[in-house]
Protein backbone atom coordinates (compact mmCIF):
# COMPACT_ATOMS: atom_id res chain seq x y z
CA UNK A 1 0.00 0.00 0.00
CA UNK A 2 2.44 2.42 0.81
CA UNK A 3 4.46 1.96 -2.56
CA UNK A 4 0.89 2.57 -4.22
CA UNK A 5 0.84 5.87 -2.58
CA UNK A 6 4.18 6.90 -3.14
CA UNK A 7 3.85 5.81 -7.26
CA UNK A 8 0.47 7.88 -6.90
CA UNK A 9 2.47 11.27 -5.05
CA UNK A 10 4.92 10.97 -7.64
CA UNK A 11 3.28 10.88 -10.98
CA UNK A 12 1.16 13.74 -8.54
CA UNK A 13 4.71 15.96 -8.32
CA UNK A 14 5.83 14.90 -12.02
CA UNK A 15 1.80 16.06 -13.49
CA UNK A 16 2.73 19.37 -11.19
CA UNK A 17 5.61 20.32 -12.39
CA UNK A 18 5.41 19.55 -16.30
CA UNK A 19 2.12 21.73 -16.24
CA UNK A 20 3.41 24.85 -14.70
CA UNK A 21 6.22 24.93 -17.61
CA UNK A 22 3.22 25.92 -19.48
CA UNK A 23 3.28 29.54 -18.21
CA UNK A 24 7.14 30.00 -18.06
CA UNK A 25 8.55 32.23 -20.83
CA UNK A 26 10.13 30.25 -23.16
CA UNK A 27 13.26 31.13 -24.77
CA UNK A 28 13.27 33.55 -27.96
CA UNK A 29 14.84 33.34 -31.44
CA UNK A 30 17.15 36.41 -31.56
CA UNK A 31 16.99 36.62 -35.67
CA UNK A 32 12.89 37.11 -35.04
CA UNK A 33 13.40 40.51 -33.00
CA UNK A 34 17.23 41.46 -34.81
CA UNK A 35 17.02 44.60 -35.91
CA UNK A 36 17.91 45.99 -39.77
CA UNK A 37 21.42 46.57 -40.13
CA UNK A 38 22.40 49.74 -42.10
CA UNK A 39 23.57 48.12 -45.06
CA UNK A 40 20.08 46.89 -45.70
CA UNK A 41 18.73 50.38 -44.36
CA UNK A 42 20.89 52.40 -47.07
CA UNK A 43 19.00 53.94 -50.21
CA UNK A 44 21.97 54.03 -52.54
CA UNK A 45 24.38 56.88 -53.99
CA UNK A 46 22.76 56.88 -57.75
CA UNK A 47 19.42 59.14 -58.93
CA UNK A 48 15.87 58.11 -57.52
CA UNK A 49 14.22 56.32 -59.61
CA UNK A 50 11.34 58.40 -60.94
CA UNK A 51 7.74 56.63 -60.78
CA UNK A 52 6.43 55.69 -63.95
CA UNK A 53 3.90 57.87 -66.25
CA UNK A 54 0.72 55.82 -66.33
CA UNK A 55 -0.27 54.12 -70.01
CA UNK A 56 -3.19 55.68 -72.24
CA UNK A 57 -4.56 52.49 -71.75
CA UNK A 58 -4.69 53.06 -67.64
CA UNK A 59 -5.85 56.54 -68.29
CA UNK A 60 -8.59 55.30 -70.07
CA UNK A 61 -9.66 52.87 -67.82
CA UNK A 62 -9.46 55.14 -64.99
CA UNK A 63 -11.50 57.77 -66.73
CA UNK A 64 -14.13 54.77 -67.41
CA UNK A 65 -13.98 53.26 -63.79
CA UNK A 66 -15.04 56.95 -62.33
CA UNK A 67 -17.93 57.23 -64.67
CA UNK A 68 -18.84 54.20 -63.37
CA UNK A 69 -18.99 55.33 -59.59
CA UNK A 70 -20.54 58.73 -60.84
CA UNK A 71 -23.60 56.91 -62.37
CA UNK A 72 -24.12 54.43 -59.60
CA UNK A 73 -23.64 57.06 -57.08
CA UNK A 74 -26.06 59.27 -59.33
CA UNK A 75 -29.17 56.98 -58.58
CA UNK A 76 -27.95 54.41 -62.21
CA UNK A 77 -28.45 50.82 -62.27
CA UNK A 78 -25.60 48.34 -62.06
CA UNK A 79 -25.46 45.32 -64.54
CA UNK A 80 -23.80 42.21 -64.84
CA UNK A 81 -22.48 41.60 -68.52
CA UNK A 82 -22.39 38.08 -69.61
CA UNK A 83 -21.56 36.00 -73.16
CA UNK A 84 -22.47 33.29 -74.72
CA UNK A 85 -21.91 32.12 -78.51
CA UNK A 86 -25.25 32.96 -80.37
CA UNK A 87 -27.63 30.52 -80.11
CA UNK A 88 -26.59 28.76 -77.29
CA UNK A 89 -28.53 27.46 -73.81
CA UNK A 90 -29.62 29.30 -71.09
CA UNK A 91 -26.85 27.58 -68.62
CA UNK A 92 -23.54 28.83 -71.07
CA UNK A 93 -23.57 32.34 -70.17
CA UNK A 94 -20.23 33.31 -68.70
CA UNK A 95 -19.72 36.54 -66.78
CA UNK A 96 -17.98 38.98 -68.79
CA UNK A 97 -17.89 42.35 -66.87
CA UNK A 98 -20.53 45.31 -65.61
CA UNK A 99 -21.97 48.44 -66.56
CA UNK A 100 -23.63 51.25 -65.09
CA UNK A 101 -26.43 52.54 -66.88
CA UNK A 102 -28.28 56.13 -66.48
CA UNK A 103 -31.87 56.12 -65.16
CA UNK A 104 -34.16 56.01 -68.53
CA UNK A 105 -31.07 54.67 -70.21
CA UNK A 106 -31.55 51.24 -72.39
CA UNK A 107 -29.07 48.53 -70.87
CA UNK A 108 -28.46 47.04 -74.42
CA UNK A 109 -27.71 50.12 -75.86
CA UNK A 110 -24.99 50.94 -73.30
CA UNK A 111 -23.41 47.29 -74.05
CA UNK A 112 -23.37 47.59 -78.07
CA UNK A 113 -21.90 51.16 -77.19
CA UNK A 114 -19.33 49.52 -75.36
CA UNK A 115 -19.40 46.12 -78.19
CA UNK A 116 -15.65 46.86 -79.26
CA UNK A 117 -13.96 47.11 -76.03
CA UNK A 118 -16.23 43.83 -74.59
CA UNK A 119 -15.12 41.62 -77.27
CA UNK A 120 -11.41 43.09 -77.00
CA UNK A 121 -11.63 41.76 -73.24
CA UNK A 122 -13.74 38.71 -73.20
CA UNK A 123 -10.73 37.37 -75.97
CA UNK A 124 -8.23 38.16 -73.28
CA UNK A 125 -10.43 36.66 -70.39
CA UNK A 126 -11.46 33.69 -72.57
CA UNK A 127 -8.75 32.60 -74.89
CA UNK A 128 -10.45 29.64 -76.78
CA UNK A 129 -13.13 32.38 -77.68
CA UNK A 130 -10.78 34.05 -79.77
CA UNK A 131 -11.54 33.69 -83.65
CA UNK A 132 -15.59 33.28 -82.36
CA UNK A 133 -16.29 37.10 -82.13
CA UNK A 134 -18.93 37.46 -84.82
CA UNK A 135 -20.79 34.84 -82.80
CA UNK A 136 -20.97 36.53 -79.44
CA UNK A 137 -24.59 36.86 -77.70
CA UNK A 138 -24.30 39.47 -74.98
CA UNK A 139 -26.66 39.35 -71.93
CA UNK A 140 -27.18 41.22 -69.26
CA UNK A 141 -29.06 41.25 -65.24
CA UNK A 142 -29.17 43.62 -62.23
CA UNK A 143 -26.26 43.15 -60.38
CA UNK A 144 -27.99 43.12 -57.22
CA UNK A 145 -29.84 40.18 -58.01
CA UNK A 146 -27.25 37.62 -59.73
CA UNK A 147 -29.71 35.12 -59.31
CA UNK A 148 -32.16 36.48 -61.81
CA UNK A 149 -32.33 34.79 -65.32
CA UNK A 150 -29.60 36.90 -67.90
CA UNK A 151 -31.88 38.72 -70.44
CA UNK A 152 -30.54 38.69 -73.99
CA UNK A 153 -28.98 42.60 -75.09
CA UNK A 154 -31.04 43.43 -78.38
CA UNK A 155 -29.37 45.55 -80.78
CA UNK A 156 -30.98 48.41 -82.20
CA UNK A 157 -34.61 48.16 -80.49
CA UNK A 158 -36.93 50.45 -81.29
CA UNK A 159 -36.58 54.43 -79.85
CA UNK A 160 -39.95 54.79 -78.27
CA UNK A 161 -40.22 58.98 -77.38
CA UNK A 162 -42.59 61.14 -75.54
CA UNK A 163 -45.32 59.30 -73.47
CA UNK A 164 -46.68 56.14 -73.63
CA UNK A 165 -47.69 53.44 -71.87
CA UNK A 166 -44.52 51.45 -71.52
CA UNK A 167 -42.94 54.21 -70.95
CA UNK A 168 -45.46 54.88 -67.83
CA UNK A 169 -44.93 51.70 -66.68
CA UNK A 170 -41.42 51.61 -66.98
CA UNK A 171 -40.82 55.08 -64.79
CA UNK A 172 -43.17 53.27 -62.41
CA UNK A 173 -41.72 50.24 -61.23
CA UNK A 174 -37.98 51.93 -61.73
CA UNK A 175 -36.39 52.38 -57.99
CA UNK A 176 -37.32 56.05 -57.19
CA UNK A 177 -33.64 58.22 -57.76
CA UNK A 178 -32.71 59.22 -54.35
CA UNK A 179 -29.68 60.71 -55.69
CA UNK A 180 -30.29 64.06 -54.54
CA UNK A 181 -31.13 62.46 -50.88
CA UNK A 182 -28.54 63.73 -48.42
CA UNK A 183 -27.23 60.04 -46.43
CA UNK A 184 -28.97 60.05 -42.47
CA UNK A 185 -26.95 61.17 -39.84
Amino acid sequence: MKTTSSILFVTATACALSSTAAFTPTATSSAAFARPSALHMAKGFGAKEEPKSKSEGQVRREGESSRYDEISAGGGQEYSIFVRQFGSDDQSWFPCGSIAVPRGAQVSDAVFANEQNLKDGIVRTYPKLKGEEDEFEFGFNLKVYPDDPVEVAVKGGAKSTGPSVGNWISNLLSPVDASSVPPPN
